[in-house]
């Protein structure tokens, strides 16, 4: 028997621990957030913008759904315009998810599963920055609308969760209301949502109907199915007629139907236009740049995961019945210790960690297709652990679909961060809990605690080699950006350590004061590919409702549709930057027609050169500007700028 005073000891050191833990990554890591020229910036002008009155989807483009930029535009607007004020709002974001991932897996674990997701959930996912690039997580993400997606997710699985253990409405309008938090921002999180509500109302369905063996009530239980979807509806309206009607206010009737329906409209654009499968970008991302290659590292990935976990629960299993029939356990403590020792050895070759999405998701398909099945099982025969399948198949199948994007290019350190959190847990759940109690089951519970302690014990040396990583990073990140409110760290140049270091912070500070120096009357900057930080930062809009013109986002919208609108509103100033874009197929603006030469070759025209600068002169670091105004006397050569 465990002590009363070590189990209240327990309850209260693990929250206390959780919280020491974020306050730690938080205090590490403060204002060393996100990139200072891509992704990130593009939600703070956005943000900037709105809080100005600007209207979304016309003076301003978005790629997704409206919600995430209304309330971001709403938090500008009341508590001030400034960095400070979305790292803020994106904590509060990062606690709220902590939260409902703890009630979720309390509702289906125990309290050793939801003290190691929420270990996992800070390190790996909430607070990460394993890559140069730091827009891939929940503080600075590279897009706004995937953790609030991720979120609304949350809130989907949380109400048909607590639905199914009290069997109240109001939990199905809870989890409409998250549906549409998913729907009005990403499509991972709504193509996951659906799946879970898909899956959730036919199990309850058949369950409602088979409960009387006797005489199956199919047409009652039919009734009961529509009310639910009927409450479910309820939450979903609650949330997008509000901003249907908001943007029905600010436009016309088709403005409103577009912005409360724009994630639908994006995804269908982007597959009818062929712009994800002609890019080179998306098709690497995708992994069918080479896809034999990738299908089979990622099935070779997860056959070593399955074989690890499964070895482990072998070991523990057969320890348990060589305790129990008093047999010679030796033996299997070695295989046990062997396992737990080869995990660990797999966890500290190269790039295991960083890319153990390659091995999670073809077990957790597995994983998802065999719960889904004993769910389905459980629900016809009526048996008395359907409420525990039915829940562990929700996260499944929430966790595979957030998945749909990364089955042949899985990474933790870029679109991971809010794509495999659910995945992740899943499996971490069938290993400390599910798992052990199928084995204790079969041996009279002894020993059940092996398993789930080796486990535990694998998942926190990886999230601490990822923490080192993270550490690291962290500490190289010196260079002072932006001013006030504004200003945060990233890294100086530093060549020893990689091209990139330090190019976007120094072409920033570069950037913003040419335009200071040399533009001092301007009211109006555009940026070519990138570059809308330096608007935020000095506080000047851009004369073009779109924010970036890389080769993927031009095969969008089009060359011609940026030369109209150039030519319609021609801005006072315009910054030409050339960093590498060789992830788009190309390698610098302008080079061809795909990555921007009809607009480059119309800013020579009209514009003229008054500034330049290379973010390290002396090295090859392929980051470069040009700051051009609008054609009239020449004024002396034009200047380098030294930048601070």
């Amino acid at each position: 028997m465990v002590p009363q005073w070590l189990k209240v000891g327990v309850r209260v050191a693990e929250p206390l621990s959780v919280v020491g833990l974020l306050g730690f990554m938080l205090w590490t890591s403060w204002m060393r957030w996100g990139d200072p020229l891509i992704d990130f910036p593009r939600d703070l002008y956005m943000a900037w913008r709105m809080s100005e009155g600007d209207k979304l989807y016309e003076k301003i483009a978005n790629w997704y759904g409206p919600l995430a930029q209304l309330v971001e535009g709403a938090g500008f607007k009341i508590f001030g315009v400034g960095l400070d004020t979305m790292v803020w709002m994106n904590i509060a974001m990062l606690v709220g998810v902590l939260l409902l991932l703890r009630a979720i897996f309390g509702a289906v674990g125990n309290r050793l599963l939801v003290w190691l997701i929420s270990v996992v959930f800070i390190v790996v996912f909430g607070c990460e920055q394993f890559t140069l690039i730091s827009n891939y997580n929940f503080i600075t993400p590279y897009v706004a609308q995937a953790t609030y997606t991720f979120a609304g997710l949350l809130v989907v699985i949380w109400g048909v969760l607590r639905h199914l253990r009290t069997d109240r409405r109001r939990w199905l309008v809870v989890a409409g209301l998250g549906m549409a938090v998913a729907y009005l921002d990403k499509p991972e999180g709504t193509l996951a949502a659906a799946g879970v509500l898909l899956w959730y109302v036919p199990a309850r369905f058949v369950r409602r109907a088979r409960q009387n063996e006797n005489a199956a009530d199919w047409r009652g239980a039919g009734r009961g199915a529509l009310r639910s979807v009927g409450w479910m509806a309820v939450g979903f309206f609650g949330l997008t007629l509000p901003v249907f009607f908001f943007f029905l206010t600010k436009g016309s009737l088709g403005y409103a139907l577009l912005a409360t329906n724009y994630m639908p409209y994006t995804v269908i654009h982007a597959l009818v236009s062929g712009t994800v499968a002609n890019s080179p970008q998306m098709q690497k991302f995708s992994g069918f740049d080479h896809f034999g290659v990738n299908f089979f590292r990622q099935l070779r990935a997860g056959g070593w995961l399955t074989m690890v976990c499964g070895l482990m629960l072998l070991a523990g299993w057969g320890l348990a019945r060589a305790r129990k029939f008093g047999g010679t356990w030796a033996g299997w403590l070695v295989v046990l210790a062997g396992a737990g020792r080869l995990g660990i050895w797999l966890g500290f070759q190269d790039n295991a960690w960083v890319d153990v999405g390659d091995s999670l998701a073809f077990p957790v398909f597995v994983a998802t297709v065999a719960t889904v099945a004993w769910s389905a099982r459980a629900a016809w025969r009526g048996s008395e652990n359907f409420a525990h399948l039915l829940g562990l198949a929700v996260i499944g199948v929430a966790g595979s679909l957030m998945l749909c994007r990364m089955p042949l290019a899985a990474r933790i350190g870029q679109y991971g961060f809010f794509m495999m959190p659910l995945a992740t847990m899943f499996w971490m759940q069938l290993m400390t809990v599910e798992a052990p109690q199928w084995a204790a089951r079969k041996v009279g519970g002894r020993l059940g605690w092996l398993v789930p302690a080796a486990f535990a014990v694998v998942v926190l040396i990886g999230a601490g080699q990822l923490l080192r990583v993270d550490l690291a990073i962290i500490a190289d990140k010196t260079y002072a950006v932006g001013t006030g409110r504004d200003r945060f760290y990233t890294f100086p140049i530093l060549p020893e350590k990689g091209h990139l270091m330090g190019t976007r912070g120094v072409m920033l500070n570069k950037m913003i004061a040419a335009f200071q120096s040399r533009t001092p009357n301007a009211q109006t900057l555009d940026n070519f590919p990138e570059g809308i930080a330096v608007n935020y930062h000095l506080r000047v809009p851009t004369t073009l409702a779109e924010l970036e013109f890389d080769p993927f986002a031009l095969s969008f919208f089009g060359q011609l549709h940026v030369l109209d609108e150039l030519s319609r509103r021609p801005p006072d100033a315009i910054f030409v930057h050339y960093r590498d874009l060789r992830e788009f197929g190309a390698n610098y603006f302008g080079e061809n027609d795909f990555s921007g030469v009809k607009i480059l070759d119309w800013v020579m025209q009209d514009y003229r050169l008054v500034a330049k600068a290379d973010s390290s002169p002396g090295t090859k670091t392929g980051d470069a500007m040009d700051l051009y105004v609008r054609r009239g006397p020449a004024n002396g050569p034009v200047p380098a700028v030294d930048g601070q």
